[in-house]
């Protein structure tokens, strides 16, 4: 005869928690993630007001900031140089600021450099020298470039060349003792406007249509 005992129902066992669950007894998914969610989010916030207050405080370079140098002292020496008609913009233009000059012995011979920043925000390139390699030397300062027609500008016939990328344009004028070259990414018209603003020697000398 069975034992009625032993058909019951055996004892419910305790529940089991799997190694490594951060689910605790009795707790729900939400009532455990909810405080990580609440530091994610505080963590969060610190991180962007520390940006922000960062972004405030740190000093930011102006977008428009030009280093402007005085090219007077190059001036002078190329003046003093023995037979080196220097031509230099007089007044110099509204809106054009010098930021590189040198003067001195280069590959080609004398070479006077003055470099400014257009309005536009181009560079441009006054490059000179007295130099008898003039085919070299227009090919190096222009990148190469092509002839690409005659420019007149205050009645002084320039040269016009253009590299074949199209990202530099040159003037080139040439002179019975010297070559000038007006050349960079400035606008035509910008480099037009620096050439035509050119005189030799001091601010009362003529202009280089006078000069040649």
């Amino acid at each position: 005869m069975t034992n009625t005992a032993d058909l019951a129902s055996p004892p419910a066992l305790p529940e089991v928690v799997p190694p490594g669950s951060d689910q605790p007894q009795g707790g729900s998914l939400r009532q455990v993630l909810a405080p990580r969610w609440r530091s994610i989010a505080s963590l969060v916030g610190v991180t962007v007001l520390a940006a922000v207050v960062l972004l405030i405080a740190l000093p930011r370079p102006h977008a428009r900031a030009v280093h402007v140098v005085d090219p007077s002292a190059a001036i002078a020496r190329a003046v003093e140089w023995p037979n080196f008609p220097v031509y230099t913009p007089s007044p110099l233009p509204a809106g054009w600021y010098p930021d590189s000059a040198r003067f001195g012995l280069d590959w080609v011979g004398a070479l006077l450099h003055i470099g400014y920043l257009a309005p536009d925000g181009g560079y441009a390139g006054l490059e000179q020298t007295t130099g008898a390699n003039r085919k070299l030397f227009v090919s190096t300062m222009s990148a190469g470039a092509i002839f690409d027609g005659l420019v007149t500008v205050d009645g002084v016939v320039w040269n016009h060349l253009q590299s074949d990328r199209k990202v530099q344009d040159s003037l080139v004028w040439y002179g019975p003792d010297t070559v000038v070259i007006v050349t960079g990414t400035a606008s035509v018209a910008e480099l037009e406007q620096l050439a035509g603003s050119l005189h030799v020697g001091s601010l009362d000398a003529p202009s280089l249509h006078a000069s040649s």
